[in-house]
Formats: structure tokens, sequence, C-alpha cells
């Protein structure tokens, strides 16, 4: 009996040893998925075609979901992967089919549907590129797609739909607005549609700016309480300028008929771009060319549709050289953090500032050198660090080739990783045009576009896990 008992709990005992090393082994696969050298990384997407225009956003635990254009099949299509906090991918290989209807899909645009998923948006020539529309589809977490194959119509009046861009509306959906074509004028129109696919405004979308001349470039921000603020290039005068308009829940407008002039100056007003203030207002920031080259300026309207700064704008860059391609994010405090392409030295860095919510450029006067580094940065982008300051990531040709480098700023404007930034990836050939989004524990995740592969004709996707600290992988 005894020499029984005594097998038995050896058997117990070997199992158990067993399921513990089957266990902390599955763990290591799983935390080493990330690589840690920067000439690996992870392949995203290595499908035959051209893999191009990426878009990103967080899948809520410290992972990503990534939406692309895709020509494996010839034309244009969309495509979608997602990555979790470890570097796992999770859907299927080279990634789900978003919409592969026939002609080009393209200009894809993505908003968590906060239940770790998504819904994207595109412009879609199904139906001939004089008749264009806006299309969308919500995939979830698990890579299913939820509504009709190759997406639903978000507006599909007759002439061309195109510039998608897309902001959540709180309740699982999304609000998405567009440059439309119908009167035969470029105006800007807007749809709500719910988690299940439904949508909520008038048949073909509610009329957001309808005046005289070009309304282009539309980007949107949430306003907090279920609305959205709607900012673009107008070509009602000579030149462009930047207006501004607020569309509520149920897409009413709720500012001047044909939007607030955040900026009429003379010269031209282009690229902008927009965060949120807290406070159901929004700060935004373009380029302009007031002074006879490219500048950055910045304003900021309040939940009314009053600016807040000074007439056209404040200052952010004036200094000699062009100024170009800014990108913002919320500095969490009211304020924002910008960061753009800048030639002061006669070739393009990256530089950035910090506005606080009254105005006040925080950093040094005309931005802070993010990147000096001999030859070209450009194609910068920006996340949010999570802690008041951000990480920007960018293309770099400091050693011939471009590759992408990144750096987190803080609060204070001090540079937390190497001087000139952090190689991210170093592979052969060219990586370009980076997309990150911050992994909620002070690092980033960054996806770019990569020609490392045997087909140099196209590109691939590949992505990258930064920590807080500099390093690459967890």
């Amino acid at each position: 009996m005894l020499n029984f008992l005594k097998k038995t709990f050896q058997m117990i005992f070997i199992y158990f040893v067993l399921a513990f090393l089957i266990t902390i082994n599955s763990q290591q696969r799983v935390t080493a998925a990330w690589a840690s050298h920067v000439r690996e990384n992870t392949p995203v997407c290595k499908a035959s075609g051209q893999q191009s225009s990426l878009q990103i956003v967080s899948d809520g635990a410290g992972g990503v979901i990534i939406a692309w254009e895709d020509t494996r099949n010839v034309h244009f299509d969309i495509y979608a992967q997602r990555i979790d906090a470890h570097g796992n991918v999770l859907w299927m290989k080279d990634g789900i089919s978003i919409c592969s209807a026939p002609e080009n899909q393209n200009r894809p645009r993505i908003v968590s549907d906060g239940a770790g998923g998504a819904i994207i948006t595109w412009h879609d020539v199904r139906n001939g590129i004089s008749n264009s529309d806006i299309y969308a589809q919500h995939i979830d977490g698990d890579g299913n797609v939820q509504w009709i194959k190759d997406g639903i119509p978000v507006c599909a009046v007759d002439n061309a739909q195109n510039s998608p861009c897309i902001a959540t509306d709180g309740a699982g959906g999304a609000v998405i607005i567009w440059q439309d074509f119908r009167t035969n004028y470029a105006d800007l129109c807007a749809q709500r549609i719910n988690k299940n696919g439904e949508l909520l405004w008038a048949k073909d979308g509610v009329l957001v700016c309808g005046t005289s001349g070009a309304q282009s470039a539309p980007v949107v921000v949430v306003d907090g309480v279920g609305g959205v603020i709607v900012v673009w290039q107008d070509f009602r005068r000579t030149y462009a300028d930047i207006y501004a308009q607020r569309v509520d829940g149920s897409g009413n407008t709720a500012w001047e008929r044909s939007g607030v002039a955040l900026c009429n100056a003379p010269g031209h007003e282009s690229f902008p771009v927009i965060t949120g203030n807290g406070a159901e207002g929004a700060i935004v920031a373009w380029v302009d060319t007031r002074n006879g080259n490219n500048d950055v300026f910045a304003q900021q309207v309040d939940g009314n549709g009053s600016v807040q700064w000074l007439t056209n704008g404040i200052p952010v860059c004036t200094v000699s050289g062009n100024q170009n391609y800014p990108v913002i994010v919320s500095d969490g405090s009211g304020g924002a953090i910008l960061t753009w392409w800048d030639m002061r030295s006669g070739d393009f860095n990256i530089y950035a500032q910090r506005i606080d919510l009254t105005g006040n450029a925080l950093w040094v006067k005309d931005g802070l050198a993010v990147c000096v580094e001999a030859s070209i940065q450009n194609c910068v982008s920006i996340s949010s660090d999570g802690s008041g300051g951000a990480i920007m990531a960018w293309n770099d040709n400091r050693d011939s080739a471009f590759d992408v480098y990144a750096q987190r700023i803080d609060p204070k404007g001090l540079a937390k990783w190497n001087n000139n930034g952090v190689a991210i990836c170093t592979a052969f050939d060219t990586q370009c045009f980076p997309v990150t989004i911050n992994d909620g524990t002070g690092g980033a995740i960054i996806v770019w576009q990569d020609s490392r592969d045997k087909d140099k004709t196209y590109w691939d996707v590949y992505a990258q896990k930064i920590n807080g600290q500099g390093s690459p992988g967890d």
C-alpha cells in the first residue's frame, strides 16, 4: 500500500513539474515575441504586392490594430491585423480582408470600438472613380468582421465622396466625416454609425459645411460629450484658410452655419491637425505661409466656437526655413505637444513644442530640437507617453538608407532616450512612414512600411515595441 501511494505521489509530482515547465515555456514564447534587436522586428504583413497608408489604434490591452492599403490582388484593398502587448500576431497570416471589392479602396482611417476591436472607414471606387463612395467595416478583437462583406456604404450618393476621417462616438460606434461632391462643389458631410452598422443620421449624411469654394482635408476629434469637432482647409476666399464646426451626437451643427474661422490670415493655411483640450474644445495646428515661407501656427477653440488665442493663431515656429507637416497630441493637461519637419539648417530635422491651455510655449522658442542628426529626418508621427510627454518616430537618413528612429520627450522638454533618438529599425534597405501609439506603460508600438525583403518593388509592414526606457522589446 505504501509503495502504491509513493508511486502515485511520484507520478503526480512529475505531472505537476511537466505542467509547470510547459506553462513557463509558453509564457517565455509569449513574452519573447517582440524582437530585442533593431534589425529583426515583427513582420505584420509580407504578402505580395504593396502594403501602404498605415493606420494604427490601441486595442485597449497594450496591443494595436493596424489597417492598410494592400495590392496583393492587383487593385488596392483594405486589410487589418492585431498584435498583442507581447508582440504576438493574433489574426490570419498577412492580415484579415476588410474590403476586397472590385476596383480600388484606399485612405483607410481607424478608430477603436472600445471593446478590443475597431471601426475602419475608407474611400471606395467600386462604383467608378467619378462616383466614389465612403464605406466602413467593424472588426472585433478576434478578427471577425461584424458587418456585411466588403463593408457598408456610409455614403453612396451620386458624384464623388472622398477624404474620410473618423472619431469614436463614445458608445461603440463612430462619426465619419468626408469631402462630398454631390452638388458638384466640394462640401463636407458627416454620418454617425453604431456598433451594429446602423446609420443614425440622415441618409447619405448631414451637411457640415456647404459654403462657397472648396472645403477639404477634414480632421476630427471627439468633444467629450458625444459629438465631434471638425476642422478643415477652406477655399471660400482666394487662399486656403482654416475653419471649424462642432457636430453634436444627433447630427446637428452647433456653431455658425458656415463654420468658425480659426485662421484667415493672408497667405495659404493648410494641413490642419487637431487634438482635444479636455474641455469640449480643441487645439488645432497648421502650416502657414503668411510670412512668405512655411511656418507652424496654432489656435484653440472652446466648446462654444470661440477662439481662445490671438486672432489668426499663435506662432509655434516662425524661424527661417520651411516647417512642414505638423502632428499633434494632447499633453493630458489641456494643452498640446506638436512636432514637425524643420528646414532651418538646410536639411530636414525634427523639432517639437509644447503649448499650454493659455497658448504659452513651454519649451525652447521656435521649438525644441528632437533630432538634428546629419542628413534627412522627416515624416514624423507622435503619440502620448501617458505621463504628459510624447513619443515621436520618424524617417531617418543618417546612415544613407532610410531607417526608423524615435525619441521620448518628457513634459519639461527633456529627452529621455539617446541624443538624437534611438534606432527602432535599421534593417536592410528602406524603412519609412512610421506610425506610433503608446503602449500604456510609457513606451510605444511603432509600425512602418519596409522594403527589406526580396521583392524591392513593393512595401511590407513591420512593427516594433520600444519600452519606456528606450530599449526594443518589453
